[in-house]
């Protein structure tokens, strides 16, 4: 009987039948086309035979696809249909962790162009940092990004800028609170109203802008990686979306407190306040011209100085004030002078309403002030009483002292005619009824 045999060909059936996978390795030598398909490279259907993207399993290529939907999507694809949760989470940590973060994310910051800061210490024309109690100092700060700086303060009391620019700013001292001595604190503000910080050197000023840069840089990317763990949670909370950016002792402490929307600019100003090193002062001095006047006023209040001025019988009032002026260092002119070998004394010179006329025609000498702004008034000034109410001067002297105390602001003063030294204004008030009027000197 012969024996039953397989005939060459596709497998007998009513339904043919696709051919079972091979089991044993294909020949080098075997035609291209006769080779069998690699199971792992293809997905085998009833129907069709589909491609999986080349150099994938399958399984990985379905865990990948669901894995880019819902990091755009915001869609939780469950991983355990695919694969493990231990297999997927050890798939994805490496590709996060070495995801790149786009760089319009954390831009390049240059916060020493654009945050202003100063290096040096408040100078005045002689090199020191100091002037009188009535102001008018002219002194500079040195640093970068100045020029908009719009503002400076001396111990609470605003100084003028007379000029800015990127490298140097020029002020006007103010007058000293009170007009005390002593030194006081001195801030610039720029154009936005934050305090410009101070460094004591270039190098400190570089230095706090970089801390500044890294610090902003660190904010940002730490807010990139907290939106992406909100958007999937595909990646372990341990792994950093970027590597860490070292930030400086003084940048992380400042950051502390700045939630993830810190921009580069607040993070700047932090972290260059952090690394000031040194504050602004200036010294309050007496005023050399002040103590000159008031060390005559004193020394010729009762004791008349006539060899050198003479004197006007009953009405030295203005002859003495106008004396003291000179030893501040104002110089005569055509209208107000003496002369004891010529034509004496000009009306400017012995005459209360015509001294206020002069005054009132030379404000760069002194200005006008009223009853009502004796809290302007300082040592040095000049007072006037008009006892009848009339509209004319009938007493001129010169401010001694001044107190300011819950109170009020109390005025004295020194003159001849009544002689007297360190006299209240308000007593003087009180005896005739009159008014008083200021002027304050420059």
């Amino acid at each position: 009987m012969r024996p039953h045999t397989r005939p060459e060909g596709p497998a007998r059936s009513r339904h043919r039948r696709e051919d079972p996978l091979p089991l044993h390795p294909v020949s080098p030598t075997q035609p291209a086309d006769s080779r069998p398909t690699d199971p792992l490279g293809a997905v085998r259907s009833r129907h069709r035979l589909e491609k999986a993207p080349s150099g994938h399993r399958p399984l990985i290529w379905l865990a990948g696809t669901a894995a880019a939907a819902s990091l755009c999507l915001g869609l939780f694809v469950p991983l355990s249909s695919q694969a493990s949760p231990g297999a997927a989470t050890a798939a994805s940590a490496p590709r996060a962790a070495s995801r790149p973060v786009p760089a319009s994310v954390v831009p390049a910051v240059n916060v020493a162009a654009g945050s202003p800061v100063i290096y040096s210490a408040v100078s005045a024309g002689d090199g020191g940092s100091a002037g009188p109690v009535t102001g008018g100092t002219v002194v500079s700060v040195t640093g970068s990004g100045l020029a908009g700086v719009s503002a400076a303060s001396f111990g609470g009391n605003p100084g003028t800028v007379l000029s800015a620019t990127d490298t140097t700013v020029t002020i006007s001292t103010p007058a000293s609170t009170d007009y005390g001595t002593g030194s006081v604190t001195v801030s610039l503000v720029d154009s936005t109203g934050a305090i410009v910080p101070v460094a004591s050197t270039p190098a400190d000023a570089a230095n706090a802008a970089a801390a500044a840069a890294t610090a902003a840089a660190a904010a940002k990317a730490s807010s990139v990686a907290s939106l992406s763990q909100a958007i999937t949670p595909l990646v372990d909370a341990a792994a950093p979306l970027t590597a860490a950016t070292p930030v400086p002792s003084s940048a992380s402490g400042a950051l502390a407190n700045t939630g993830s929307g810190t921009t580069a600019g607040e993070a700047a100003a932090t972290v260059s306040a952090a690394a000031s090193v040194s504050a602004l002062t200036f010294q309050y001095v007496p005023d050399p011209r002040i103590t000159a006047q008031v060390d005559y006023v004193r020394a010729h209040w009762s004791s008349y100085n006539s060899a050198v001025y003479g004197s006007i019988g009953g009405n030295d009032c203005v002859n003495f004030t106008s004396q003291s002026l000179i030893a501040r260092g104002w110089t005569m002119d055509a209208e107000w002078s003496y002369s004891p070998a010529g034509a004496g004394y000009s009306t400017a010179w012995s005459s209360s309403t015509a001294f206020a006329a002069y005054l009132s025609a030379h404000p760069e000498r002194a200005t006008p002030l009223t009853a009502g702004q004796s809290d302007r008034v300082k040592v040095g000034d000049i007072v006037q009483f008009d006892w009848d109410r009339s509209g004319d001067k009938d007493h001129t002297g010169i401010v001694t002292r001044v107190v300011k105390d819950a109170s009020g602001t109390h005025i004295y003063y020194a003159g001849h005619t009544e002689d007297s030294l360190d006299k209240s204004v308000e007593e003087s008030l009180a005896n005739t009824g009159g008014t008083v009027s200021y002027w304050s000197v420059a």
